[in-house]
């Protein structure tokens, strides 16, 4: 009996084996020939974002469907591998890619369940489905997983395994890989996690979304728990390091990409232009890495001085009250303030703050960090009510009649522990500074704050540059024979039109008119009616295609003597790229800010070769044609280009003109007007001889420019209020809103910068004049004055020092009669055409009016009255 019962287990065993033997054979034979080549691991390409730096190799942003940073094994922390181990996969370093008891418990539960579990997936396994293969709970797909384990076990060591899967796996909130995963729930580099930080990394993977130290603050800690008990029953932690970790409350939350430069807008370019040029799978996917132009200081710089620049110019126009008013306030307690403060973000560095108690001179509030802050009289003091853009009300004597407690404000650092009450700004500003010789971008600021206002004000705003545009006008009229000691005359100009019964009377600013005007003064003193005067001597149409030629979009302009006061509409960036022009001896340059792209494995997908000034080009190429008149070809002997002639800038003002005009625009930083307000910042700025630059402010104060420059850096800064339609206010030229955020910038990006002037080319002479008449001065003259002029356009009269100078403003010549070089005076028809206007009807002078920056500009009055 026992022996045929012996017999029939026997069998039975024997039927076992071989049933399992042709089962593992058969499931072999079916899924080897689906299993991917593990050669493919060795090289393997994750999913990584796209990552755009500073030229300094700062990084600027990061786009991607995940955020992924790939590390090696020796950079995993040690608690990190210990707790994966002690958790998911005990006989990690026994086994040879499947644990035969996990498996054989799964295969008892699948004889009886008829369902496959998770229970036996060891490490490996879990690499091998993330690597390959989807979650699902198939036998084909837990077949290929054994297999391809086994397979990966034979090729790979277990340190690249357990880098494989440190660098794949996902740990939510698109964070995929430990190193990404540090980052988003810690703000920390891997080598900076503690043991409760790895152990909770460890825990989450058990489930994304039930153990997520965010979503679920509980059960994360309750799963990190087990985790350090679980190292701690492997030896892997003491028990002192488990009960200290597991006292440890949780510090996770949500941290966005750690940046190290803040050039949201150009970061958002780049990506725009990386989609267009690769579409949004390579630019998301494949790891590319962007180098900018921008330089990571510059950029600081430019975030700094455009801000400033706006709180400044908010705080001249008074302070419009608390953002909200908390109604409720005495019955709210600290955890309900801070998070109604949770859901006020930041902008632009001014924080979100709510007064709690308000003394005399002081406020003392609650920022969304729980600190309780004093402001003292020095940060309150300034805040007179607003009234209207153009009027303000008395200082006050208290901070009572400032805020009130439960007042929802915003505050901002003025010093060490020194806070001062702020507001965000309702008008607009944009920067940008470029290199002149190519066009390199160096800086870019669109806007106050990207995350408020994504519109990037420096590419995508049109806006009048008022007297912005008139260096431009002033080089056409040069290439028309005009000298900087041309007299134009600065009188009242009237223009009727007939057809339709029109008036135009571009007037000065303060009604005053100085007649007879050397170019030179004109432009240092932006007069008006001397630019239409000039744009009316070389026509409209010429300086149309005149500035069309230098790069100026000809859509956004019409031929109309207002073109010289600044009536058509560029970008900030368009207005940069023209003075560029002046900066770099007249060639035209393109702006660019990519400068290389590549792959995560240093493959070059393109690099910029942008159009260079070539200073030494142009004499080559004359040299060259020289040669080709006059020897034979055998000995002709041509000179190499250093570039390719394709990528020399092209030459679109005479160099003579272009040195010429930036002499002029150093008058305007050193007497002109700009000089009173980079006085009153003491401006270091002053004491540099290799700046020039113009102010523009746009009808009504709409519109207020500094455009400024030296040999090699170009910049441009804009304010005004984005719907068009709104004025900064009466006084808020150009030279008092815009220069100071371009002042602050060119004080910091040329601070220890040794000076550089632009080099007087050949063919630009200077002799000396009488400055009032504009002619080469007397023998012996005492007040006889050098100018600039180009070889071919000297003056030829000599000025006599008996000339009535009264008698040439009021006597005056037609100007098609006169030479270009004589002073342009107001015509006999215009003045008669303006007193029968006066007489006929004096509502029919009301039109546009364009104002104009003076020297020493008045002040607005004392807080209380009407500007």
């Amino acid at each position: 009996m026992t022996i045929n019962i012996l017999k029939k287990l026997g069998l039975f065993v024997s039927f076992i084996t071989i049933f399992v033997i042709m089962t593992v054979i058969g499931a072999f034979l079916y899924a080897t020939p689906q299993v991917p080549e593990i050669d493919s691991l060795k090289n393997v390409k994750l999913q990584t974002p796209m990552r755009i730096f500073s030229a300094d190799g700062k990084i600027i942003g990061e786009f991607g469907d995940v955020r992924r940073e790939p590390v090696e094994f020796a950079q995993i922390p040690k608690n990190f591998i210990n707790a994966l181990v002690a958790t998911e996969d005990q006989r990690f370093y026994e086994h040879s890619g499947v644990d035969l008891k996990g498996l054989l418990r799964v295969m008892k539960v699948a004889a009886t369940t008829g369902e496959f579990s998770e229970g036996a997936s060891t490490l490996t396994m879990q690499t091998a489905r993330n690597m390959f293969l989807t979650r699902d709970q198939r036998l084909k797909r837990k077949l290929i997983e054994m297999f391809l384990a086994i397979s990966m076990e034979q090729e790979l060591s277990k340190e690249e395994i357990l880098e494989l899967y440190t660098n794949k796996v996902h740990f939510s909130h698109r964070a995929y890989g430990l190193a990404a995963a540090a980052e988003v729930y810690y703000g920390k580099q891997l080598n900076e996690l503690t043991l409760s930080e790895a152990a909770m990394m460890a825990g989450l993977l058990k489930g994304e979304s039930a153990y997520n130290p965010i979503s679920h603050p509980d059960r994360a800690i309750g799963r990190r728990n087990l985790v350090l008990s679980r190292m701690l029953d492997e030896g892997y932690i003491e028990e002192e390091a488990y009960e200290l970790a597991v006292e440890t409350p949780l510090t996770a939350k949500k941290h966005s990409a750690d940046l190290d430069v803040e050039a949201p807008y150009v970061a958002e370019m780049v990506r725009l232009d990386v989609i267009n040029r690769f579409g949004r799978d390579i630019a998301y996917n494949h790891g590319l890495d962007i180098v900018t132009t921008i330089d990571s200081e510059h950029q600081r710089y430019a975030n700094e001085a455009l801000r400033e620049g706006l709180i400044t110019y908010d705080k001249r126009h008074g302070y419009k009250g608390p953002e909200a008013q908390i109604g409720d306030f005495a019955q709210k307690n600290t955890r309900e303030l801070l998070q109604l403060l949770e859901s006020t973000p930041e902008i632009g560095g001014l924080e979100p703050a709510i007064v709690m108690q308000v003394n005399e001179k002081s406020l003392k509030v609650l920022n969304s960090k729980g600190q309780e802050i004093t402001i003292e009289w020095e940060g309150l003091e300034w805040a007179a009510k607003f009234i209207t853009d153009t009027s303000v009300g008395e200082k006050p004597n208290s901070a009572g009649e400032v805020a009130a407690p439960g007042d929802v404000i915003r505050i901002r650092p003025i010093g060490e522990n020194k806070w001062a009450l702020s507001q965000l700004p309702e008008a607009s500003a944009a920067f940008v500074s470029l290199h002149s010789k190519d066009g390199g971008i160096t800086s870019l600021v669109g806007g106050f704050d990207y995350l408020s206002n994504k519109f990037n004000l420096v590419t995508q705003a049109r806006r009048q540059p008022g007297s912005n545009i008139k260096p431009f006008i002033y080089a056409a009229a040069f290439s028309k024979g005009f000298t900087p000691a041309s007299l134009v005359n600065d009188a009242p100009y009237v223009k009727v039109n007939n057809e339709i019964d029109e008036v135009w009377r571009p007037q000065n600013d303060n009604l005053k008119y100085n007649g007879p005007t050397r170019l030179r003064v004109g432009l240092k003193r932006s007069i008006n009616t001397i630019s239409t005067r000039l744009i009316n001597s070389i026509t409209p149409a010429y300086a149309e295609k005149f500035l069309v030629n230098i790069g100026l979009p000809d859509e956004h302009m019409d031929p109309y003597q207002s073109l010289a006061l600044g009536t058509a509409s560029f970008t900030p960036m368009e207005m940069a790229t023209a003075y560029a022009v002046l900066a770099n001896g007249g060639y035209q340059v393109e702006p660019y800010y990519i400068e290389k792209i590549t792959t995560s494995y240093g493959d070059i997908l393109y690099e910029a070769t942008p159009k260079v000034v070539c200073d030494e080009c142009e004499q080559i190429k004359i040299n060259n044609q020289i040669r080709e008149a006059k020897y034979s070809p055998e000995i002709r002997n041509y000179p190499q280009l250093p570039l390719p002639e394709n990528k020399i800038a092209q030459q679109v003002i005479d160099p003579r003109d272009a040195f010429i005009l930036y002499d002029m625009m150093k008058d305007v930083i050193h007497s002109g007007t700009a000089t009173t307000q980079l006085r009153r910042r003491n401006s270091p700025l002053l004491e540099r001889n290799d700046l020039a630059g113009k102010t523009g402010t746009a009808n009504d104060y709409k519109d207020a420019w500094f455009s400024g420059f030296n040999d090699r850096l170009v910049a441009s800064a804009w304010m005004g209020f984005s719907d068009h339609r709104r004025s900064l206010g009466r006084y808020e030229y150009g030279g008092k809103a815009a220069l100071p955020i371009w002042a602050e910038f060119m004080e910091k990006a040329l601070n220890g910068v040794p000076e550089q002037e632009i080099i007087q080319p050949p063919g630009v002479v200077s002799a000396k004049i009488d400055p009032e008449t504009g002619k080469l001065a007397a023998l012996g003259q005492q007040n006889a004055i050098f100018e600039y002029f180009r070889d071919d356009n000297v003056p030829s009269e000599v000025s006599q020092a008996s000339d009535d100078f009264g008698q040439l403003y009021t006597e005056g010549l037609d100007n098609s009669e006169q030479e270009q070089s004589a002073p342009e005076q107001l015509e006999q028809e215009e003045l008669d055409q303006l007193i029968q206007s006066l007489q006929d009807d004096p509502e029919n002078l009301e039109m546009e009016q364009e104002p104009i920056e003076r020297e020493e500009q008045e002040e607005p009055p004392e807080p209380g009255s009407i500007f």
